[in-house]
Protein backbone atom coordinates (compact mmCIF):
# COMPACT_ATOMS: atom_id res chain seq x y z
CA UNK A 1 0.00 0.00 0.00
CA UNK A 2 2.87 2.32 0.82
CA UNK A 3 4.41 1.72 -2.61
CA UNK A 4 1.11 2.43 -4.35
CA UNK A 5 0.83 5.73 -2.48
CA UNK A 6 4.34 6.70 -3.59
CA UNK A 7 3.51 5.87 -7.19
CA UNK A 8 0.36 8.00 -6.97
CA UNK A 9 2.45 10.87 -5.62
CA UNK A 10 4.85 10.56 -8.57
CA UNK A 11 1.97 10.43 -11.06
CA UNK A 12 0.42 13.48 -9.38
CA UNK A 13 3.69 15.32 -9.87
CA UNK A 14 3.46 14.51 -13.57
CA UNK A 15 -0.15 15.73 -13.70
CA UNK A 16 0.84 18.98 -11.99
CA UNK A 17 3.54 19.51 -14.62
CA UNK A 18 0.88 20.00 -17.31
CA UNK A 19 -0.75 23.22 -16.05
CA UNK A 20 2.60 24.40 -14.69
CA UNK A 21 4.31 24.22 -18.07
CA UNK A 22 1.30 25.73 -19.86
CA UNK A 23 1.33 28.71 -17.45
CA UNK A 24 5.06 29.23 -17.94
CA UNK A 25 4.66 29.09 -21.71
CA UNK A 26 1.97 31.74 -21.51
CA UNK A 27 4.04 33.95 -19.20
CA UNK A 28 7.14 33.66 -21.39
CA UNK A 29 5.10 34.09 -24.60
CA UNK A 30 6.51 30.91 -26.09
CA UNK A 31 4.96 29.19 -29.06
CA UNK A 32 3.30 25.78 -29.15
CA UNK A 33 2.05 24.36 -32.44
CA UNK A 34 -1.61 23.40 -32.68
CA UNK A 35 -1.91 19.58 -32.88
CA UNK A 36 -3.14 18.14 -36.16
CA UNK A 37 -5.55 15.89 -34.33
CA UNK A 38 -9.30 15.45 -34.55
CA UNK A 39 -9.40 13.65 -31.20
CA UNK A 40 -11.50 15.54 -28.60
CA UNK A 41 -9.35 17.58 -26.15
CA UNK A 42 -10.65 15.58 -23.19
CA UNK A 43 -9.53 12.34 -24.80
CA UNK A 44 -6.10 13.82 -25.54
CA UNK A 45 -5.76 14.90 -21.92
CA UNK A 46 -6.73 11.47 -20.63
CA UNK A 47 -4.24 9.86 -23.01
CA UNK A 48 -1.50 12.16 -21.74
CA UNK A 49 -2.33 11.33 -18.12
CA UNK A 50 -2.29 7.64 -19.01
CA UNK A 51 1.11 8.15 -20.62
CA UNK A 52 2.28 9.71 -17.35
CA UNK A 53 1.16 6.61 -15.46
CA UNK A 54 3.08 4.42 -17.93
CA UNK A 55 6.17 6.60 -17.43
CA UNK A 56 6.04 6.42 -13.63
CA UNK A 57 5.39 2.67 -13.55
CA UNK A 58 8.17 2.07 -16.06
CA UNK A 59 10.67 4.03 -13.99
CA UNK A 60 9.68 2.45 -10.68
CA UNK A 61 11.90 -0.68 -10.89
CA UNK A 62 14.89 1.48 -11.77
CA UNK A 63 14.22 4.04 -9.03
CA UNK A 64 13.89 1.43 -6.29
CA UNK A 65 16.99 -0.40 -7.50
CA UNK A 66 19.40 2.54 -7.32
CA UNK A 67 21.63 3.06 -4.30
CA UNK A 68 21.37 6.83 -4.13
CA UNK A 69 20.24 9.54 -1.77
CA UNK A 70 17.07 11.43 -2.59
CA UNK A 71 18.93 14.30 -4.21
CA UNK A 72 21.24 12.04 -6.20
CA UNK A 73 18.38 9.79 -7.32
CA UNK A 74 16.42 12.81 -8.53
CA UNK A 75 19.51 14.08 -10.36
CA UNK A 76 20.40 10.87 -12.22
CA UNK A 77 16.79 10.07 -13.16
CA UNK A 78 16.28 13.69 -14.15
CA UNK A 79 19.33 13.52 -16.43
CA UNK A 80 18.07 10.28 -17.95
CA UNK A 81 14.58 11.67 -18.57
CA UNK A 82 15.76 14.98 -19.96
CA UNK A 83 18.08 13.31 -22.46
CA UNK A 84 16.19 10.10 -23.29
CA UNK A 85 12.68 11.57 -23.18
CA UNK A 86 13.05 15.30 -23.81
CA UNK A 87 16.04 15.92 -26.08
CA UNK A 88 15.64 12.58 -27.83
CA UNK A 89 11.96 13.14 -28.62
CA UNK A 90 12.61 16.62 -29.98
CA UNK A 91 15.37 15.24 -32.21
CA UNK A 92 13.17 12.43 -33.51
CA UNK A 93 10.23 14.72 -34.21
CA UNK A 94 12.43 17.24 -36.03
CA UNK A 95 13.91 14.41 -38.11
CA UNK A 96 10.72 12.62 -39.12
CA UNK A 97 8.01 15.29 -38.82
CA UNK A 98 7.27 19.02 -38.84
CA UNK A 99 5.16 18.94 -35.68
CA UNK A 100 7.69 20.92 -33.59
CA UNK A 101 8.91 23.29 -36.29
CA UNK A 102 9.46 26.81 -34.95
CA UNK A 103 8.44 25.90 -31.41
CA UNK A 104 11.48 24.16 -29.91
CA UNK A 105 11.79 26.46 -26.84
CA UNK A 106 8.17 25.82 -25.88
CA UNK A 107 8.44 22.04 -26.16
CA UNK A 108 11.79 22.05 -24.36
CA UNK A 109 10.18 23.90 -21.47
CA UNK A 110 7.34 21.36 -21.32
CA UNK A 111 9.78 18.47 -21.07
CA UNK A 112 11.97 20.31 -18.56
CA UNK A 113 9.03 20.90 -16.19
CA UNK A 114 7.87 17.29 -16.54
CA UNK A 115 11.36 15.99 -15.85
CA UNK A 116 11.92 18.27 -12.87
CA UNK A 117 8.69 17.34 -11.11
CA UNK A 118 8.68 13.62 -11.90
CA UNK A 119 12.37 13.10 -11.09
CA UNK A 120 12.03 15.07 -7.85
CA UNK A 121 9.02 12.99 -6.80
CA UNK A 122 10.83 9.73 -7.58
CA UNK A 123 13.85 10.92 -5.64
CA UNK A 124 11.81 11.86 -2.56
CA UNK A 125 9.81 8.63 -2.64
CA UNK A 126 12.50 6.09 -3.49
CA UNK A 127 15.88 7.60 -2.66
CA UNK A 128 17.97 5.42 -0.36
CA UNK A 129 21.70 5.80 0.19
CA UNK A 130 23.26 2.33 0.04
CA UNK A 131 26.35 0.75 -1.48
CA UNK A 132 26.04 0.52 -5.29
CA UNK A 133 27.77 -2.07 -7.41
CA UNK A 134 29.75 0.59 -9.25
CA UNK A 135 31.91 -0.03 -12.28
CA UNK A 136 34.44 -2.87 -12.28
CA UNK A 137 38.11 -1.83 -12.49
CA UNK A 138 39.37 -1.74 -16.07
CA UNK A 139 42.09 0.08 -17.96
CA UNK A 140 41.30 3.32 -19.78
CA UNK A 141 41.88 1.48 -23.05
CA UNK A 142 39.26 -1.13 -22.14
CA UNK A 143 36.76 1.57 -21.16
CA UNK A 144 37.41 3.46 -24.39
CA UNK A 145 36.81 0.35 -26.46
CA UNK A 146 33.63 -0.52 -24.61
CA UNK A 147 32.36 3.05 -24.90
CA UNK A 148 33.01 3.07 -28.64
CA UNK A 149 31.29 -0.29 -29.00
CA UNK A 150 28.21 0.95 -27.14
CA UNK A 151 28.11 4.15 -29.20
CA UNK A 152 28.31 2.34 -32.53
CA UNK A 153 25.98 -0.48 -31.48
CA UNK A 154 22.85 1.64 -31.05
CA UNK A 155 22.50 2.57 -34.76
CA UNK A 156 22.85 -1.12 -35.65
CA UNK A 157 20.16 -2.11 -33.14
CA UNK A 158 17.94 0.71 -34.40
CA UNK A 159 18.18 -0.37 -38.03
CA UNK A 160 17.76 -4.09 -37.29
CA UNK A 161 14.46 -3.63 -35.48
CA UNK A 162 13.45 -0.78 -37.78
CA UNK A 163 13.76 -3.02 -40.82
CA UNK A 164 11.54 -5.60 -39.12
CA UNK A 165 8.63 -3.14 -38.90
CA UNK A 166 9.40 -1.12 -42.03
CA UNK A 167 6.74 -2.81 -44.21
CA UNK A 168 4.09 -1.75 -41.71
CA UNK A 169 5.19 1.79 -40.80
CA UNK A 170 6.76 3.19 -43.98
CA UNK A 171 3.41 3.70 -45.78
CA UNK A 172 2.32 6.03 -42.97
CA UNK A 173 5.43 8.16 -43.56
CA UNK A 174 5.24 8.24 -47.34
CA UNK A 175 1.48 8.63 -47.89
CA UNK A 176 -1.29 10.69 -46.35
CA UNK A 177 0.82 13.38 -44.69
CA UNK A 178 -0.09 12.26 -41.17
CA UNK A 179 1.24 15.00 -38.88
CA UNK A 180 3.66 15.91 -41.66
CA UNK A 181 5.57 12.65 -41.30
CA UNK A 182 8.44 12.10 -43.70
CA UNK A 183 11.50 9.94 -44.25
CA UNK A 184 14.73 11.97 -44.51
CA UNK A 185 17.86 10.84 -46.40
CA UNK A 186 19.66 7.81 -45.01
CA UNK A 187 22.71 9.92 -44.16
CA UNK A 188 20.55 12.13 -41.94
CA UNK A 189 19.04 9.14 -40.17
CA UNK A 190 22.48 7.65 -39.48
CA UNK A 191 23.80 10.96 -38.13
CA UNK A 192 20.79 11.38 -35.86
CA UNK A 193 21.17 7.83 -34.51
CA UNK A 194 24.82 8.44 -33.68
CA UNK A 195 23.85 11.52 -31.68
CA UNK A 196 20.98 9.66 -30.00
CA UNK A 197 23.43 6.92 -29.07
CA UNK A 198 25.57 9.46 -27.20
CA UNK A 199 22.48 10.73 -25.37
CA UNK A 200 21.44 7.22 -24.35
CA UNK A 201 24.95 6.31 -23.23
CA UNK A 202 25.47 9.51 -21.22
CA UNK A 203 22.10 9.14 -19.49
CA UNK A 204 22.49 5.41 -18.77
CA UNK A 205 26.00 5.20 -17.31
CA UNK A 206 25.14 6.99 -14.02
CA UNK A 207 22.21 4.59 -13.56
CA UNK A 208 24.45 1.58 -14.13
CA UNK A 209 27.03 2.91 -11.66
CA UNK A 210 24.42 3.34 -8.93
CA UNK A 211 22.63 0.01 -9.39
CA UNK A 212 22.60 -2.11 -6.20
CA UNK A 213 21.16 -5.39 -7.50
CA UNK A 214 21.88 -8.16 -9.96
CA UNK A 215 22.76 -7.93 -13.63
CA UNK A 216 19.46 -9.45 -14.78
CA UNK A 217 17.63 -7.00 -12.56
CA UNK A 218 19.55 -4.10 -14.05
CA UNK A 219 18.81 -5.32 -17.58
CA UNK A 220 15.08 -5.50 -16.90
CA UNK A 221 14.91 -2.16 -15.07
CA UNK A 222 17.09 -0.26 -17.54
CA UNK A 223 15.37 -1.82 -20.55
CA UNK A 224 11.94 -0.91 -19.21
CA UNK A 225 13.06 2.64 -18.40
CA UNK A 226 14.36 3.10 -21.94
CA UNK A 227 11.21 1.59 -23.44
CA UNK A 228 8.86 3.95 -21.62
CA UNK A 229 10.99 7.08 -21.96
CA UNK A 230 12.03 6.61 -25.58
CA UNK A 231 8.81 5.18 -26.97
CA UNK A 232 5.83 4.06 -24.91
CA UNK A 233 5.22 7.46 -23.31
CA UNK A 234 5.01 9.12 -26.72
CA UNK A 235 3.02 6.32 -28.33
CA UNK A 236 0.35 6.30 -25.62
CA UNK A 237 -0.11 10.08 -25.85
CA UNK A 238 0.03 10.25 -29.68
CA UNK A 239 -3.72 10.12 -30.22
CA UNK A 240 -3.54 11.46 -33.78
CA UNK A 241 -1.73 8.38 -35.08
CA UNK A 242 -3.53 5.19 -36.15
CA UNK A 243 -3.52 2.38 -33.60
CA UNK A 244 -1.53 0.11 -35.93
CA UNK A 245 1.31 2.63 -36.22
CA UNK A 246 1.41 3.27 -32.47
CA UNK A 247 1.32 -0.43 -31.58
CA UNK A 248 4.00 -1.34 -34.12
CA UNK A 249 6.36 1.40 -32.98
CA UNK A 250 5.70 0.42 -29.35
CA UNK A 251 6.79 -3.16 -30.00
CA UNK A 252 9.79 -2.02 -32.04
CA UNK A 253 11.01 0.45 -29.42
CA UNK A 254 10.50 -2.00 -26.57
CA UNK A 255 12.56 -4.64 -28.36
CA UNK A 256 15.44 -2.35 -29.27
CA UNK A 257 15.40 -0.80 -25.77
CA UNK A 258 15.89 -4.17 -24.09
CA UNK A 259 18.50 -5.19 -26.64
CA UNK A 260 20.43 -1.97 -26.03
CA UNK A 261 20.09 -2.22 -22.24
CA UNK A 262 21.35 -5.79 -22.34
CA UNK A 263 24.42 -4.70 -24.29
CA UNK A 264 25.16 -1.92 -21.79
CA UNK A 265 24.90 -4.36 -18.89
CA UNK A 266 27.29 -6.77 -20.58
CA UNK A 267 29.77 -4.03 -21.44
CA UNK A 268 29.81 -1.99 -18.24
CA UNK A 269 29.13 -4.40 -15.36
CA UNK A 270 30.74 -7.54 -14.08
CA UNK A 271 29.11 -10.44 -12.16
CA UNK A 272 31.74 -10.25 -9.42
CA UNK A 273 31.12 -6.53 -8.90
CA UNK A 274 27.37 -6.99 -8.52
CA UNK A 275 27.81 -10.01 -6.26
CA UNK A 276 30.19 -8.11 -4.00
CA UNK A 277 27.74 -5.24 -3.62
CA UNK A 278 24.78 -7.44 -2.68
CA UNK A 279 26.41 -10.03 -0.37
CA UNK A 280 27.58 -9.27 3.20
CA UNK A 281 31.28 -8.83 3.67
CA UNK A 282 33.20 -11.91 4.82
CA UNK A 283 34.79 -11.89 8.23
CA UNK A 284 38.56 -12.38 8.60
CA UNK A 285 38.33 -16.07 9.65
CA UNK A 286 36.13 -16.78 6.65
CA UNK A 287 38.63 -15.11 4.33
CA UNK A 288 41.43 -17.25 5.74
CA UNK A 289 39.33 -20.37 5.25
CA UNK A 290 38.90 -19.47 1.58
Amino acid sequence: MKTILKLVICWTAFAVSLPSSWNLISILHLRMNAPVDSTPPTTRLLAFLAAGAVLVLGLYPLARGLAASRALLAAVIGLFLFLALGVNTIMEVLTFSNAFDGAIPGYTLVYAVEVLLVASALGVCFGEARQPAGFPPRSWLAWTGRGAMAWLAWPVIYFVFGLCVAPIVIPYYTHGGLLGLNIPPLSTIVAVQLVRSLLFLASSLPLIALWKGSRPGLWLALGLAHAVAVGLFGMVSWTAAPAVLRATHSVEITCDSFAYAGLLVLLFTAPAAVKASTEPALEEPQLRAL
